[in-house]
C-alpha cells in the first residue's frame, strides 16, 4: 500500500494525527525536492517524525518530462509500507497528480490542512462567511482571473509567482491579500506584491 499524506501548510505542528503516526511506521518516505530549491520543505518536516528511509525525489516545479514521471512512479511502487508526502492537501496541485496514473500499486489518500485555504487566516480574515462562493484559480490563468471575480464573492489564487502585475492591479482595485511561505521561515503578509515567490498565495474579494 502506497498512502498519499498531506503534510499541511509547513508549520510541522499543524500535522494530522494520522500523518505523524504513518511517517513514524512507514518503511520509506518519498518527498518531491524541487530542483529550483537546494532543501525540500516537505523533508524537512518528515524528518521531524520518520523512522525508516526517506528518500528525495526530484521535481522541477516547471515541467516534469513524462518519462521522468515514469521514472518517479516506478520508485514509489516499490516497497510494502511506503509513505508519498506532499505539502498542504493531496487533493490540491500536489505533485502526486502530476503521477498518479503511472503508479501500479493500491493508493490512501490521507488529507492534510490545506495551505490555499488555511493561510487567509495568516491574514486575520475568514476566506468566505455564509452563502459566499469561493473559486481557486492558478495564476498562470490570467485569462479566468478578472471573470472569476465577476462570478464569485472570492477568489484565490494558487502559484502567485506568475503575472504579478495584474495580480496588483487587482489587489489594488478589488482588496485582498497576499501571503507568502505562510506558516513557513520567511512568511510575509501585504496587500502588494513586491516579491517573487512560488509559495504565494493572493486573495481577492469581489465585494468586502
Amino acid at each position: 500500500m502506497l498512502r498519499v499524506v498531506g503534510l499541511g501548510p509547513g508549520d510541522p505542528e499543524l500535522l494530522t494525527i494520522k500523518a505523524i503516526r504513518l511517517l513514524s511506521k512507514a518503511d520509506v518516505i518519498y518527498v518531491p525536492r524541487s530542483s529550483r530549491s537546494e532543501a525540500s520543505l516537505a523533508k524537512n518536516i518528515v524528518l521531524k517524525y520518520a523512522r525508516g528511509r526517506v528518500v528525495e525525489l526530484p521535481f522541477n516545479m516547471g515541467g516534469v518530462r513524462e518519462e521522468q514521471l515514469r521514472e518517479i512512479a516506478k520508485i514509489i511502487s516499490s516497497g510494502e509500507n511506503a509513505v508519498y508526502a506532499v505539502l498542504g492537501d493531496p487533493s490540491l496541485y500536489s505533485t502526486f497528480g502530476k503521477i498518479r496514473k503511472y503508479v501500479d500499486r493500491p493508493v490512501e489518500y490521507v488529507p492534510g490542512v490545506s495551505a490555499l485555504i488555511s493561510c487567509s487566516l495568516r491574514a486575520g480574515v475568514e476566506l468566505a462567511v455564509g452563502d459566499m462562493a469561493v473559486a481557486i484559480v492558478p495564476a498562470s490563468r490570467a485569462d479566468l482571473l478578472k471573470e472569476a471575480l465577476r462570478l464569485f464573492d472570492v477568489v484565490v489564487v494558487a502559484k502567485a509567482n506568475r503575472n504579478i502585475e495584474l495580480l496588483n492591479e487587482l489587489l489594488s482595485s478589488h482588496g485582498g491579500y497576499a501571503v507568502r511561505r505562510c506558516y513557513m521561515e520567511g512568511e510575509a503578509v501585504s496587500n502588494r506584491i513586491t516579491w517573487s515567490d512560488y509559495f504565494t498565495t493572493v486573495y481577492l474579494w469581489r465585494a468586502r
